[in-house]
């Protein structure tokens, strides 16, 4: 089984893993930076609703007491009639102004949405890489410790084995004199 940390070194592990833990830092901030986007967008959606809901309120009022108002006079003046659609025609065009308000803050409310959406998925993304990084740089160190001391073992056997070896060479010789 090929297994990368069995051609790593710890330093490159190490320096693998430092780079993928600043490109998961990186993509975290993108990520805060998205998501306070988008929660201002919403923000903004939420206001220009309210705004629009009392443009149209403030228009319908206006209409209704300007219809009252003409059912109570008993002689309508073109004047009059002119003025009052020309103040209908105002208010109209300031809640077109505003549901057009609301569409365009709920068009960028979608896009910061899908930003931060784009931004998530990439965070998650690094975010996996740095931990398989960090397991990958663990089993090189893991392995570095496991071959040191196998090999200081091994020097320790020798080591043994040579003043065994010494020892029983000067009893064999000793006994053959």
């Amino acid at each position: 089984m090929d297994v990368a940390a069995d051609r790593m070194n710890c330093f490159h592990a190490t320096s693998l893993r430092r780079l993928k833990d600043m490109r998961e830092r990186s993509a975290f901030r993108e990520l805060s930076k998205k998501e306070a986007k988008a929660h201002l967008a919403a923000e903004a959606a939420q206001h220009a609703s309210r705004e629009l809901a009392i443009a149209q309120q403030h228009c319908a009022r206006a209409e209704m007491g300007l219809y009252q108002r003409f059912a109570t006079l008993d002689a309508l003046s073109i004047q009059a009639l002119d003025q009052g659609h020309l103040h209908i025609e105002r208010l109209e065009a300031e809640v077109a102004l505003r549901r057009k308000t609301l569409d365009n803050a709920c068009i960028a409310q979608e896009q910061a949405e899908t930003a931060a959406s784009e931004a998530r998925s990439l965070w998650i993304s690094c975010s996996a890489a740095r931990n398989k990084w960090q397991q990958i740089e663990d089993d090189v160190r893991r392995g570095v410790d496991i071959r040191s001391q196998t090999a200081a073992e091994t020097e320790a056997d020798d080591e043994i084995l040579l003043r065994y070896a010494s020892v029983s060479l000067t009893e064999v010789a000793g006994k053959s004199i």
